[in-house]
């Protein structure tokens, strides 16, 4: 797998790898993962069976951090072309360079898996340069993963074949991220030290995009509950000034397990103003919490208005407010029943990693029928030979 971040950073697109990674490596998956080195950060090492490899280098300047994860997974998949069937990159922008990996690989089936439909967008709209990317990808990959309708829609619009593209969603640990019982609840609140009564909880990036801002603005209007924000990132320090003036909010900070947190609370909230399938979203259904969220990338696909959840405009702070207030209230448990249930049946980790592996499995065949037709052809000859020729 290519995958620019990966843990102990914190975000969507490094729980999934991760999560995906230990799943396969389960269903006896031999799973590398070549990601982006950050200072602190070991070069070689195997977390829960998946075996990573961090390239390039954190100190150099920022625009040459690309070229240098590149560079250094280029010379990383060279050394580990014999044992790899198949490359699973988890983002399309750094393996948009296909032609020098395709020269490292010698030729392995590559599957491009974009986590948010603006990495399409972003390659279209940067003119000849990124339509040049996105042509190399359509003639190079073999196949695409989209994570929910707006990816699919996005790959369609570039050009991608719409039977090249495989429709398999993000997913989440069911059991990790199961409901609290009521003592469960008070105990996880106990030893986080977090308060009793209604809370809803953010888990996330602090950057604008994420609409934290549209958050904070919002819950001035819920005059009920506590809310906690979980997280770091760029703004952070703008959304503290923010909130300087509001009682019943805390920033928790990054955390590497955010499950405790998750499982302490009554709602889930996520004000983004885009996304692609939020791993955060699932986390918080599959807790069994209420969830409030904008109406963007692949979140309508997993949440239907007032039965699983609840749904708002981006950048409506009000309307947001509205729907706190309601998540909040007696509505909330239902709400969370059927979010948990719609998690089980359609976005278990265990099914996914079981659709991923025949993905890779029918990738793989095209191949291995080569193989073998290479093979029965060397066994012709050989048979056919005569036998001065097959002594010498």
């Amino acid at each position: 797998m290519l995958a620019g971040v990966f843990p102990p950073l914190v975000g969507g697109i490094q729980t999934q790898v991760l999560l995906l990674g230990r799943k396969l490596v389960e269903r006896g998956v031999e799973v590398h993962v070549v990601t982006r080195h950050f200072t602190g950060l070991r070069r070689e090492e195997e977390l829960d069976g998946v075996r990573v490899h961090r390239v390039g280098s954190a100190d150099v300047p920022r625009g040459v951090r690309a070229a240098s994860y590149l560079l250094g997974a280029v010379h990383a998949l060279r050394s580990l072309r014999r044992s790899i069937d198949l490359v699973h990159a988890h983002q399309l922008f750094a393996p948009a360079a296909l032609g020098m990996l395709e020269r490292a690989l010698g030729r392995k089936p590559l599957l491009l898996n974009p986590h948010n439909h603006a990495e399409v967008c972003w390659l279209q709209q940067r003119g000849l340069w990124g339509r040049s990317l996105l042509a190399a990808a359509r003639f190079t990959a073999d196949g695409f993963v989209s994570i929910c309708r707006p990816v699919r829609e996005e790959l369609e619009r570039a050009g991608v074949a719409p039977d090249r593209i495989h429709d398999i969603a993000n997913g989440v640990d069911t059991v990790r991220f199961r409901p609290a019982s009521e003592d469960e609840r008070r105990e996880l609140r106990r030893a986080l030290g977090m308060p009793a009564g209604p809370l809803a909880v953010y888990a996330g990036r602090l950057s604008r995009v994420k609409g934290v801002d549209v958050l904070l603005d919002a819950w001035a209007a819920v005059r009920e509950g506590h809310l906690c924000i979980v997280g770091d990132g760029e703004d952070r320090d703008a959304l503290q000034a923010q909130a300087a003036g509001l009682r019943r909010v805390r920033f928790h900070g990054a955390v590497a397990d955010v499950a405790p947190l998750v499982r302490a609370a009554d709602v889930c909230v996520l004000p983004s103003r885009a996304e692609g399938l939020p791993v955060a979203l699932l986390e918080g259904m599959s807790a069994g919490l209420a969830v409030v969220a904008t109406a963007v990338g692949g979140t309508p696909d997993a949440i239907d208005d007032g039965v699983n959840g609840l749904l708002v405009p981006a950048g409506d702070p009000d309307a947001l407010a509205d729907a706190l207030r309601r998540a909040l209230g007696p509505d909330g448990a239902r709400l969370g029943e059927r979010a948990r249930a719609r998690v089980l049946r359609s976005y278990s980790i265990d099914a996914v990693a079981d659709r991923v592996l025949e993905l890779y499995q029918l990738l793989l065949r095209p191949e291995r029928e080569r193989d073998l037709r290479k093979a029965n052809d060397s066994r012709a000859n050989v048979a056919k030979a005569p036998p001065s020729a097959l002594a010498q």
